[in-house]
């Protein structure tokens, strides 16, 4: 069967720390998952954490206290379990997040009555969760971060911790009876380290906003940002992997220079709080808390250039969920990445964004100033990213996926 999961009697549970109402990373796209998987027949049910992403940080005040938290969003049923949250992305305060979860995502799983379970990474938690609780039935893995790359690139780890905890990812990988990959990039990599590549299956991610038809400065009334000048735009997580502080001296240079090009940097992290003191007194940046999905949309709108940016030395840890909406916004992309990386790699096939490399203060603003030169390079950037998005990134085309994933997956047992 292709295209649809079978309505009759099939029970799927899908097990990943990150679900909705988390509005970025890798939440929306598990939810999308369980929500097709619902609408294609299947009864399925979540295990996963309380929402705490990207603020790290438990914001309502629901999750505070309890352990177990029965919910149901849509024609999915959802079951949160508690966990600590660390305030900072020490690997003490990670270890314990993920223990908790695994520990009680576990119990969970084994007492569940679903005949497949497809488990999201990251975290780890929530695959070793899965395949310890499995109970004989077939476990799918759909790996959207490679963790252990992750661990070693972003610098959480040293590289000795980092090969360990790579070396217990592939473990599990090669256990599974499917593995989902965002990119044939993870594919290959898995290939190398003892995954059946006939167990290796696109799955692609999608564009899960609706782009507003809104010029710049009605969004940015719209926002209450600044009307003049050129805005940089950076959503999402403010974490390690990201590498901000460049962007922070970026903006540094830019007032030195006495350019009106503002960096605008969207959302939260555990890095936050230091590079707003890193950029104290930086006229030309500026940070927004992260707003919701709805007014998403309205964000990219604002922006001239929406800039993707990674740490130096990120290569194999994962593909940016930000890309997703970047290239569905019609405003050309600045992406400041590795030369051999995954990121890189992906832009390079559809030349949809302008490349510079990371962690060059200096380069990122000069490739910015001459974007703003250019008109005719801009909407060739923009053409660009709007057919990477139709060709990679449709919806129909991922809910497609996702059953053809579980059928495929229902179909070991």
């Amino acid at each position: 069967m292709s295209g649809a999961v079978e309505a009759s009697g099939e029970r799927i549970l899908v097990v990943g720390i990150n679900y909705s109402p988390e509005a970025t990373g890798i939440a929306p796209y598990t939810t999308a998952m369980a929500d097709s998987l619902a609408e294609g027949g299947a009864r399925v049910r979540a295990i996963t954490g309380i929402p705490h992403y990207p603020q790290w940080r438990v914001t309502d005040r629901r999750y505070r206290s309890g352990r177990r938290w029965r919910e149901r969003l849509g024609s999915v049923e959802i079951t949160r379990v508690a966990h600590s949250v660390p305030a900072r992305a020490t690997l003490l305060g990670r270890m314990r997040m993920e223990a908790e979860f695994f520990i009680r995502a576990t119990r969970e799983v084994r007492a569940d009555d679903s005949n497949a379970i497809i488990a999201v990474t990251p975290s780890l938690s929530g695959a070793a969760a899965a395949f310890v609780g499995a109970r004989g039935r077939p476990v799918g893995v759909v790996v959207q971060d490679m963790t252990g790359a992750g661990a070693g690139e972003s610098g959480t780890t040293g590289r000795r911790l980092a090969r360990l905890i790579s070396h217990g990812e592939h473990a599990l990988m090669r256990r599974a009876a499917v593995v989902g990959v965002i990119t044939p990039r993870f594919g290959d990599l898995l290939r190398q380290h003892g995954v059946a590549g006939r167990r290796i299956m696109d799955l692609s991610n999608f564009t899960h906003i609706d782009p507003v038809n809104m010029n710049r400065m009605k969004a940015r009334q719209r926002l209450g940002w600044p009307q003049g000048g050129t805005l940089v735009v950076h959503t999402g997580n403010m974490g390690m992997k990201q590498g901000l502080e460049s962007v922070v001296e970026a903006a540094r240079v830019a007032q030195e220079k006495g350019l009106d090009v503002t960096f605008v940097l969207v959302g939260d992290g555990n890095q936050r709080d230091d590079l707003e003191l890193l950029g104290r007194n930086v006229r030309n940046l500026r940070f927004v808390d992260p707003v919701s999905a709805e007014e998403y949309p309205y964000v990219l709108a604002a922006a001239d250039v929406l800039l993707l940016n990674e740490r130096p030395g990120v290569l194999q840890m994962s593909l940016p969920s930000k890309l997703t909406s970047y290239v569905s916004a019609r405003r050309p992309v600045l992406a400041a990445v590795e030369r051999s990386g995954i990121t890189r790699a992906v832009l390079e096939e559809d030349s949809a964004a302008a490349l510079v490399e990371p962690g060059d203060a200096v380069a990122l603003l000069a490739h910015v100033e001459r974007l703003m030169a250019d008109d005719q390079r801009r909407a060739d950037l923009v053409e660009a990213a709007a057919a990477m998005g139709a060709r990679r990134y449709g919806r129909e085309a991922a809910a497609r996926r996702y059953r053809d994933f579980a059928r495929r997956l229902l179909d070991e047992r």
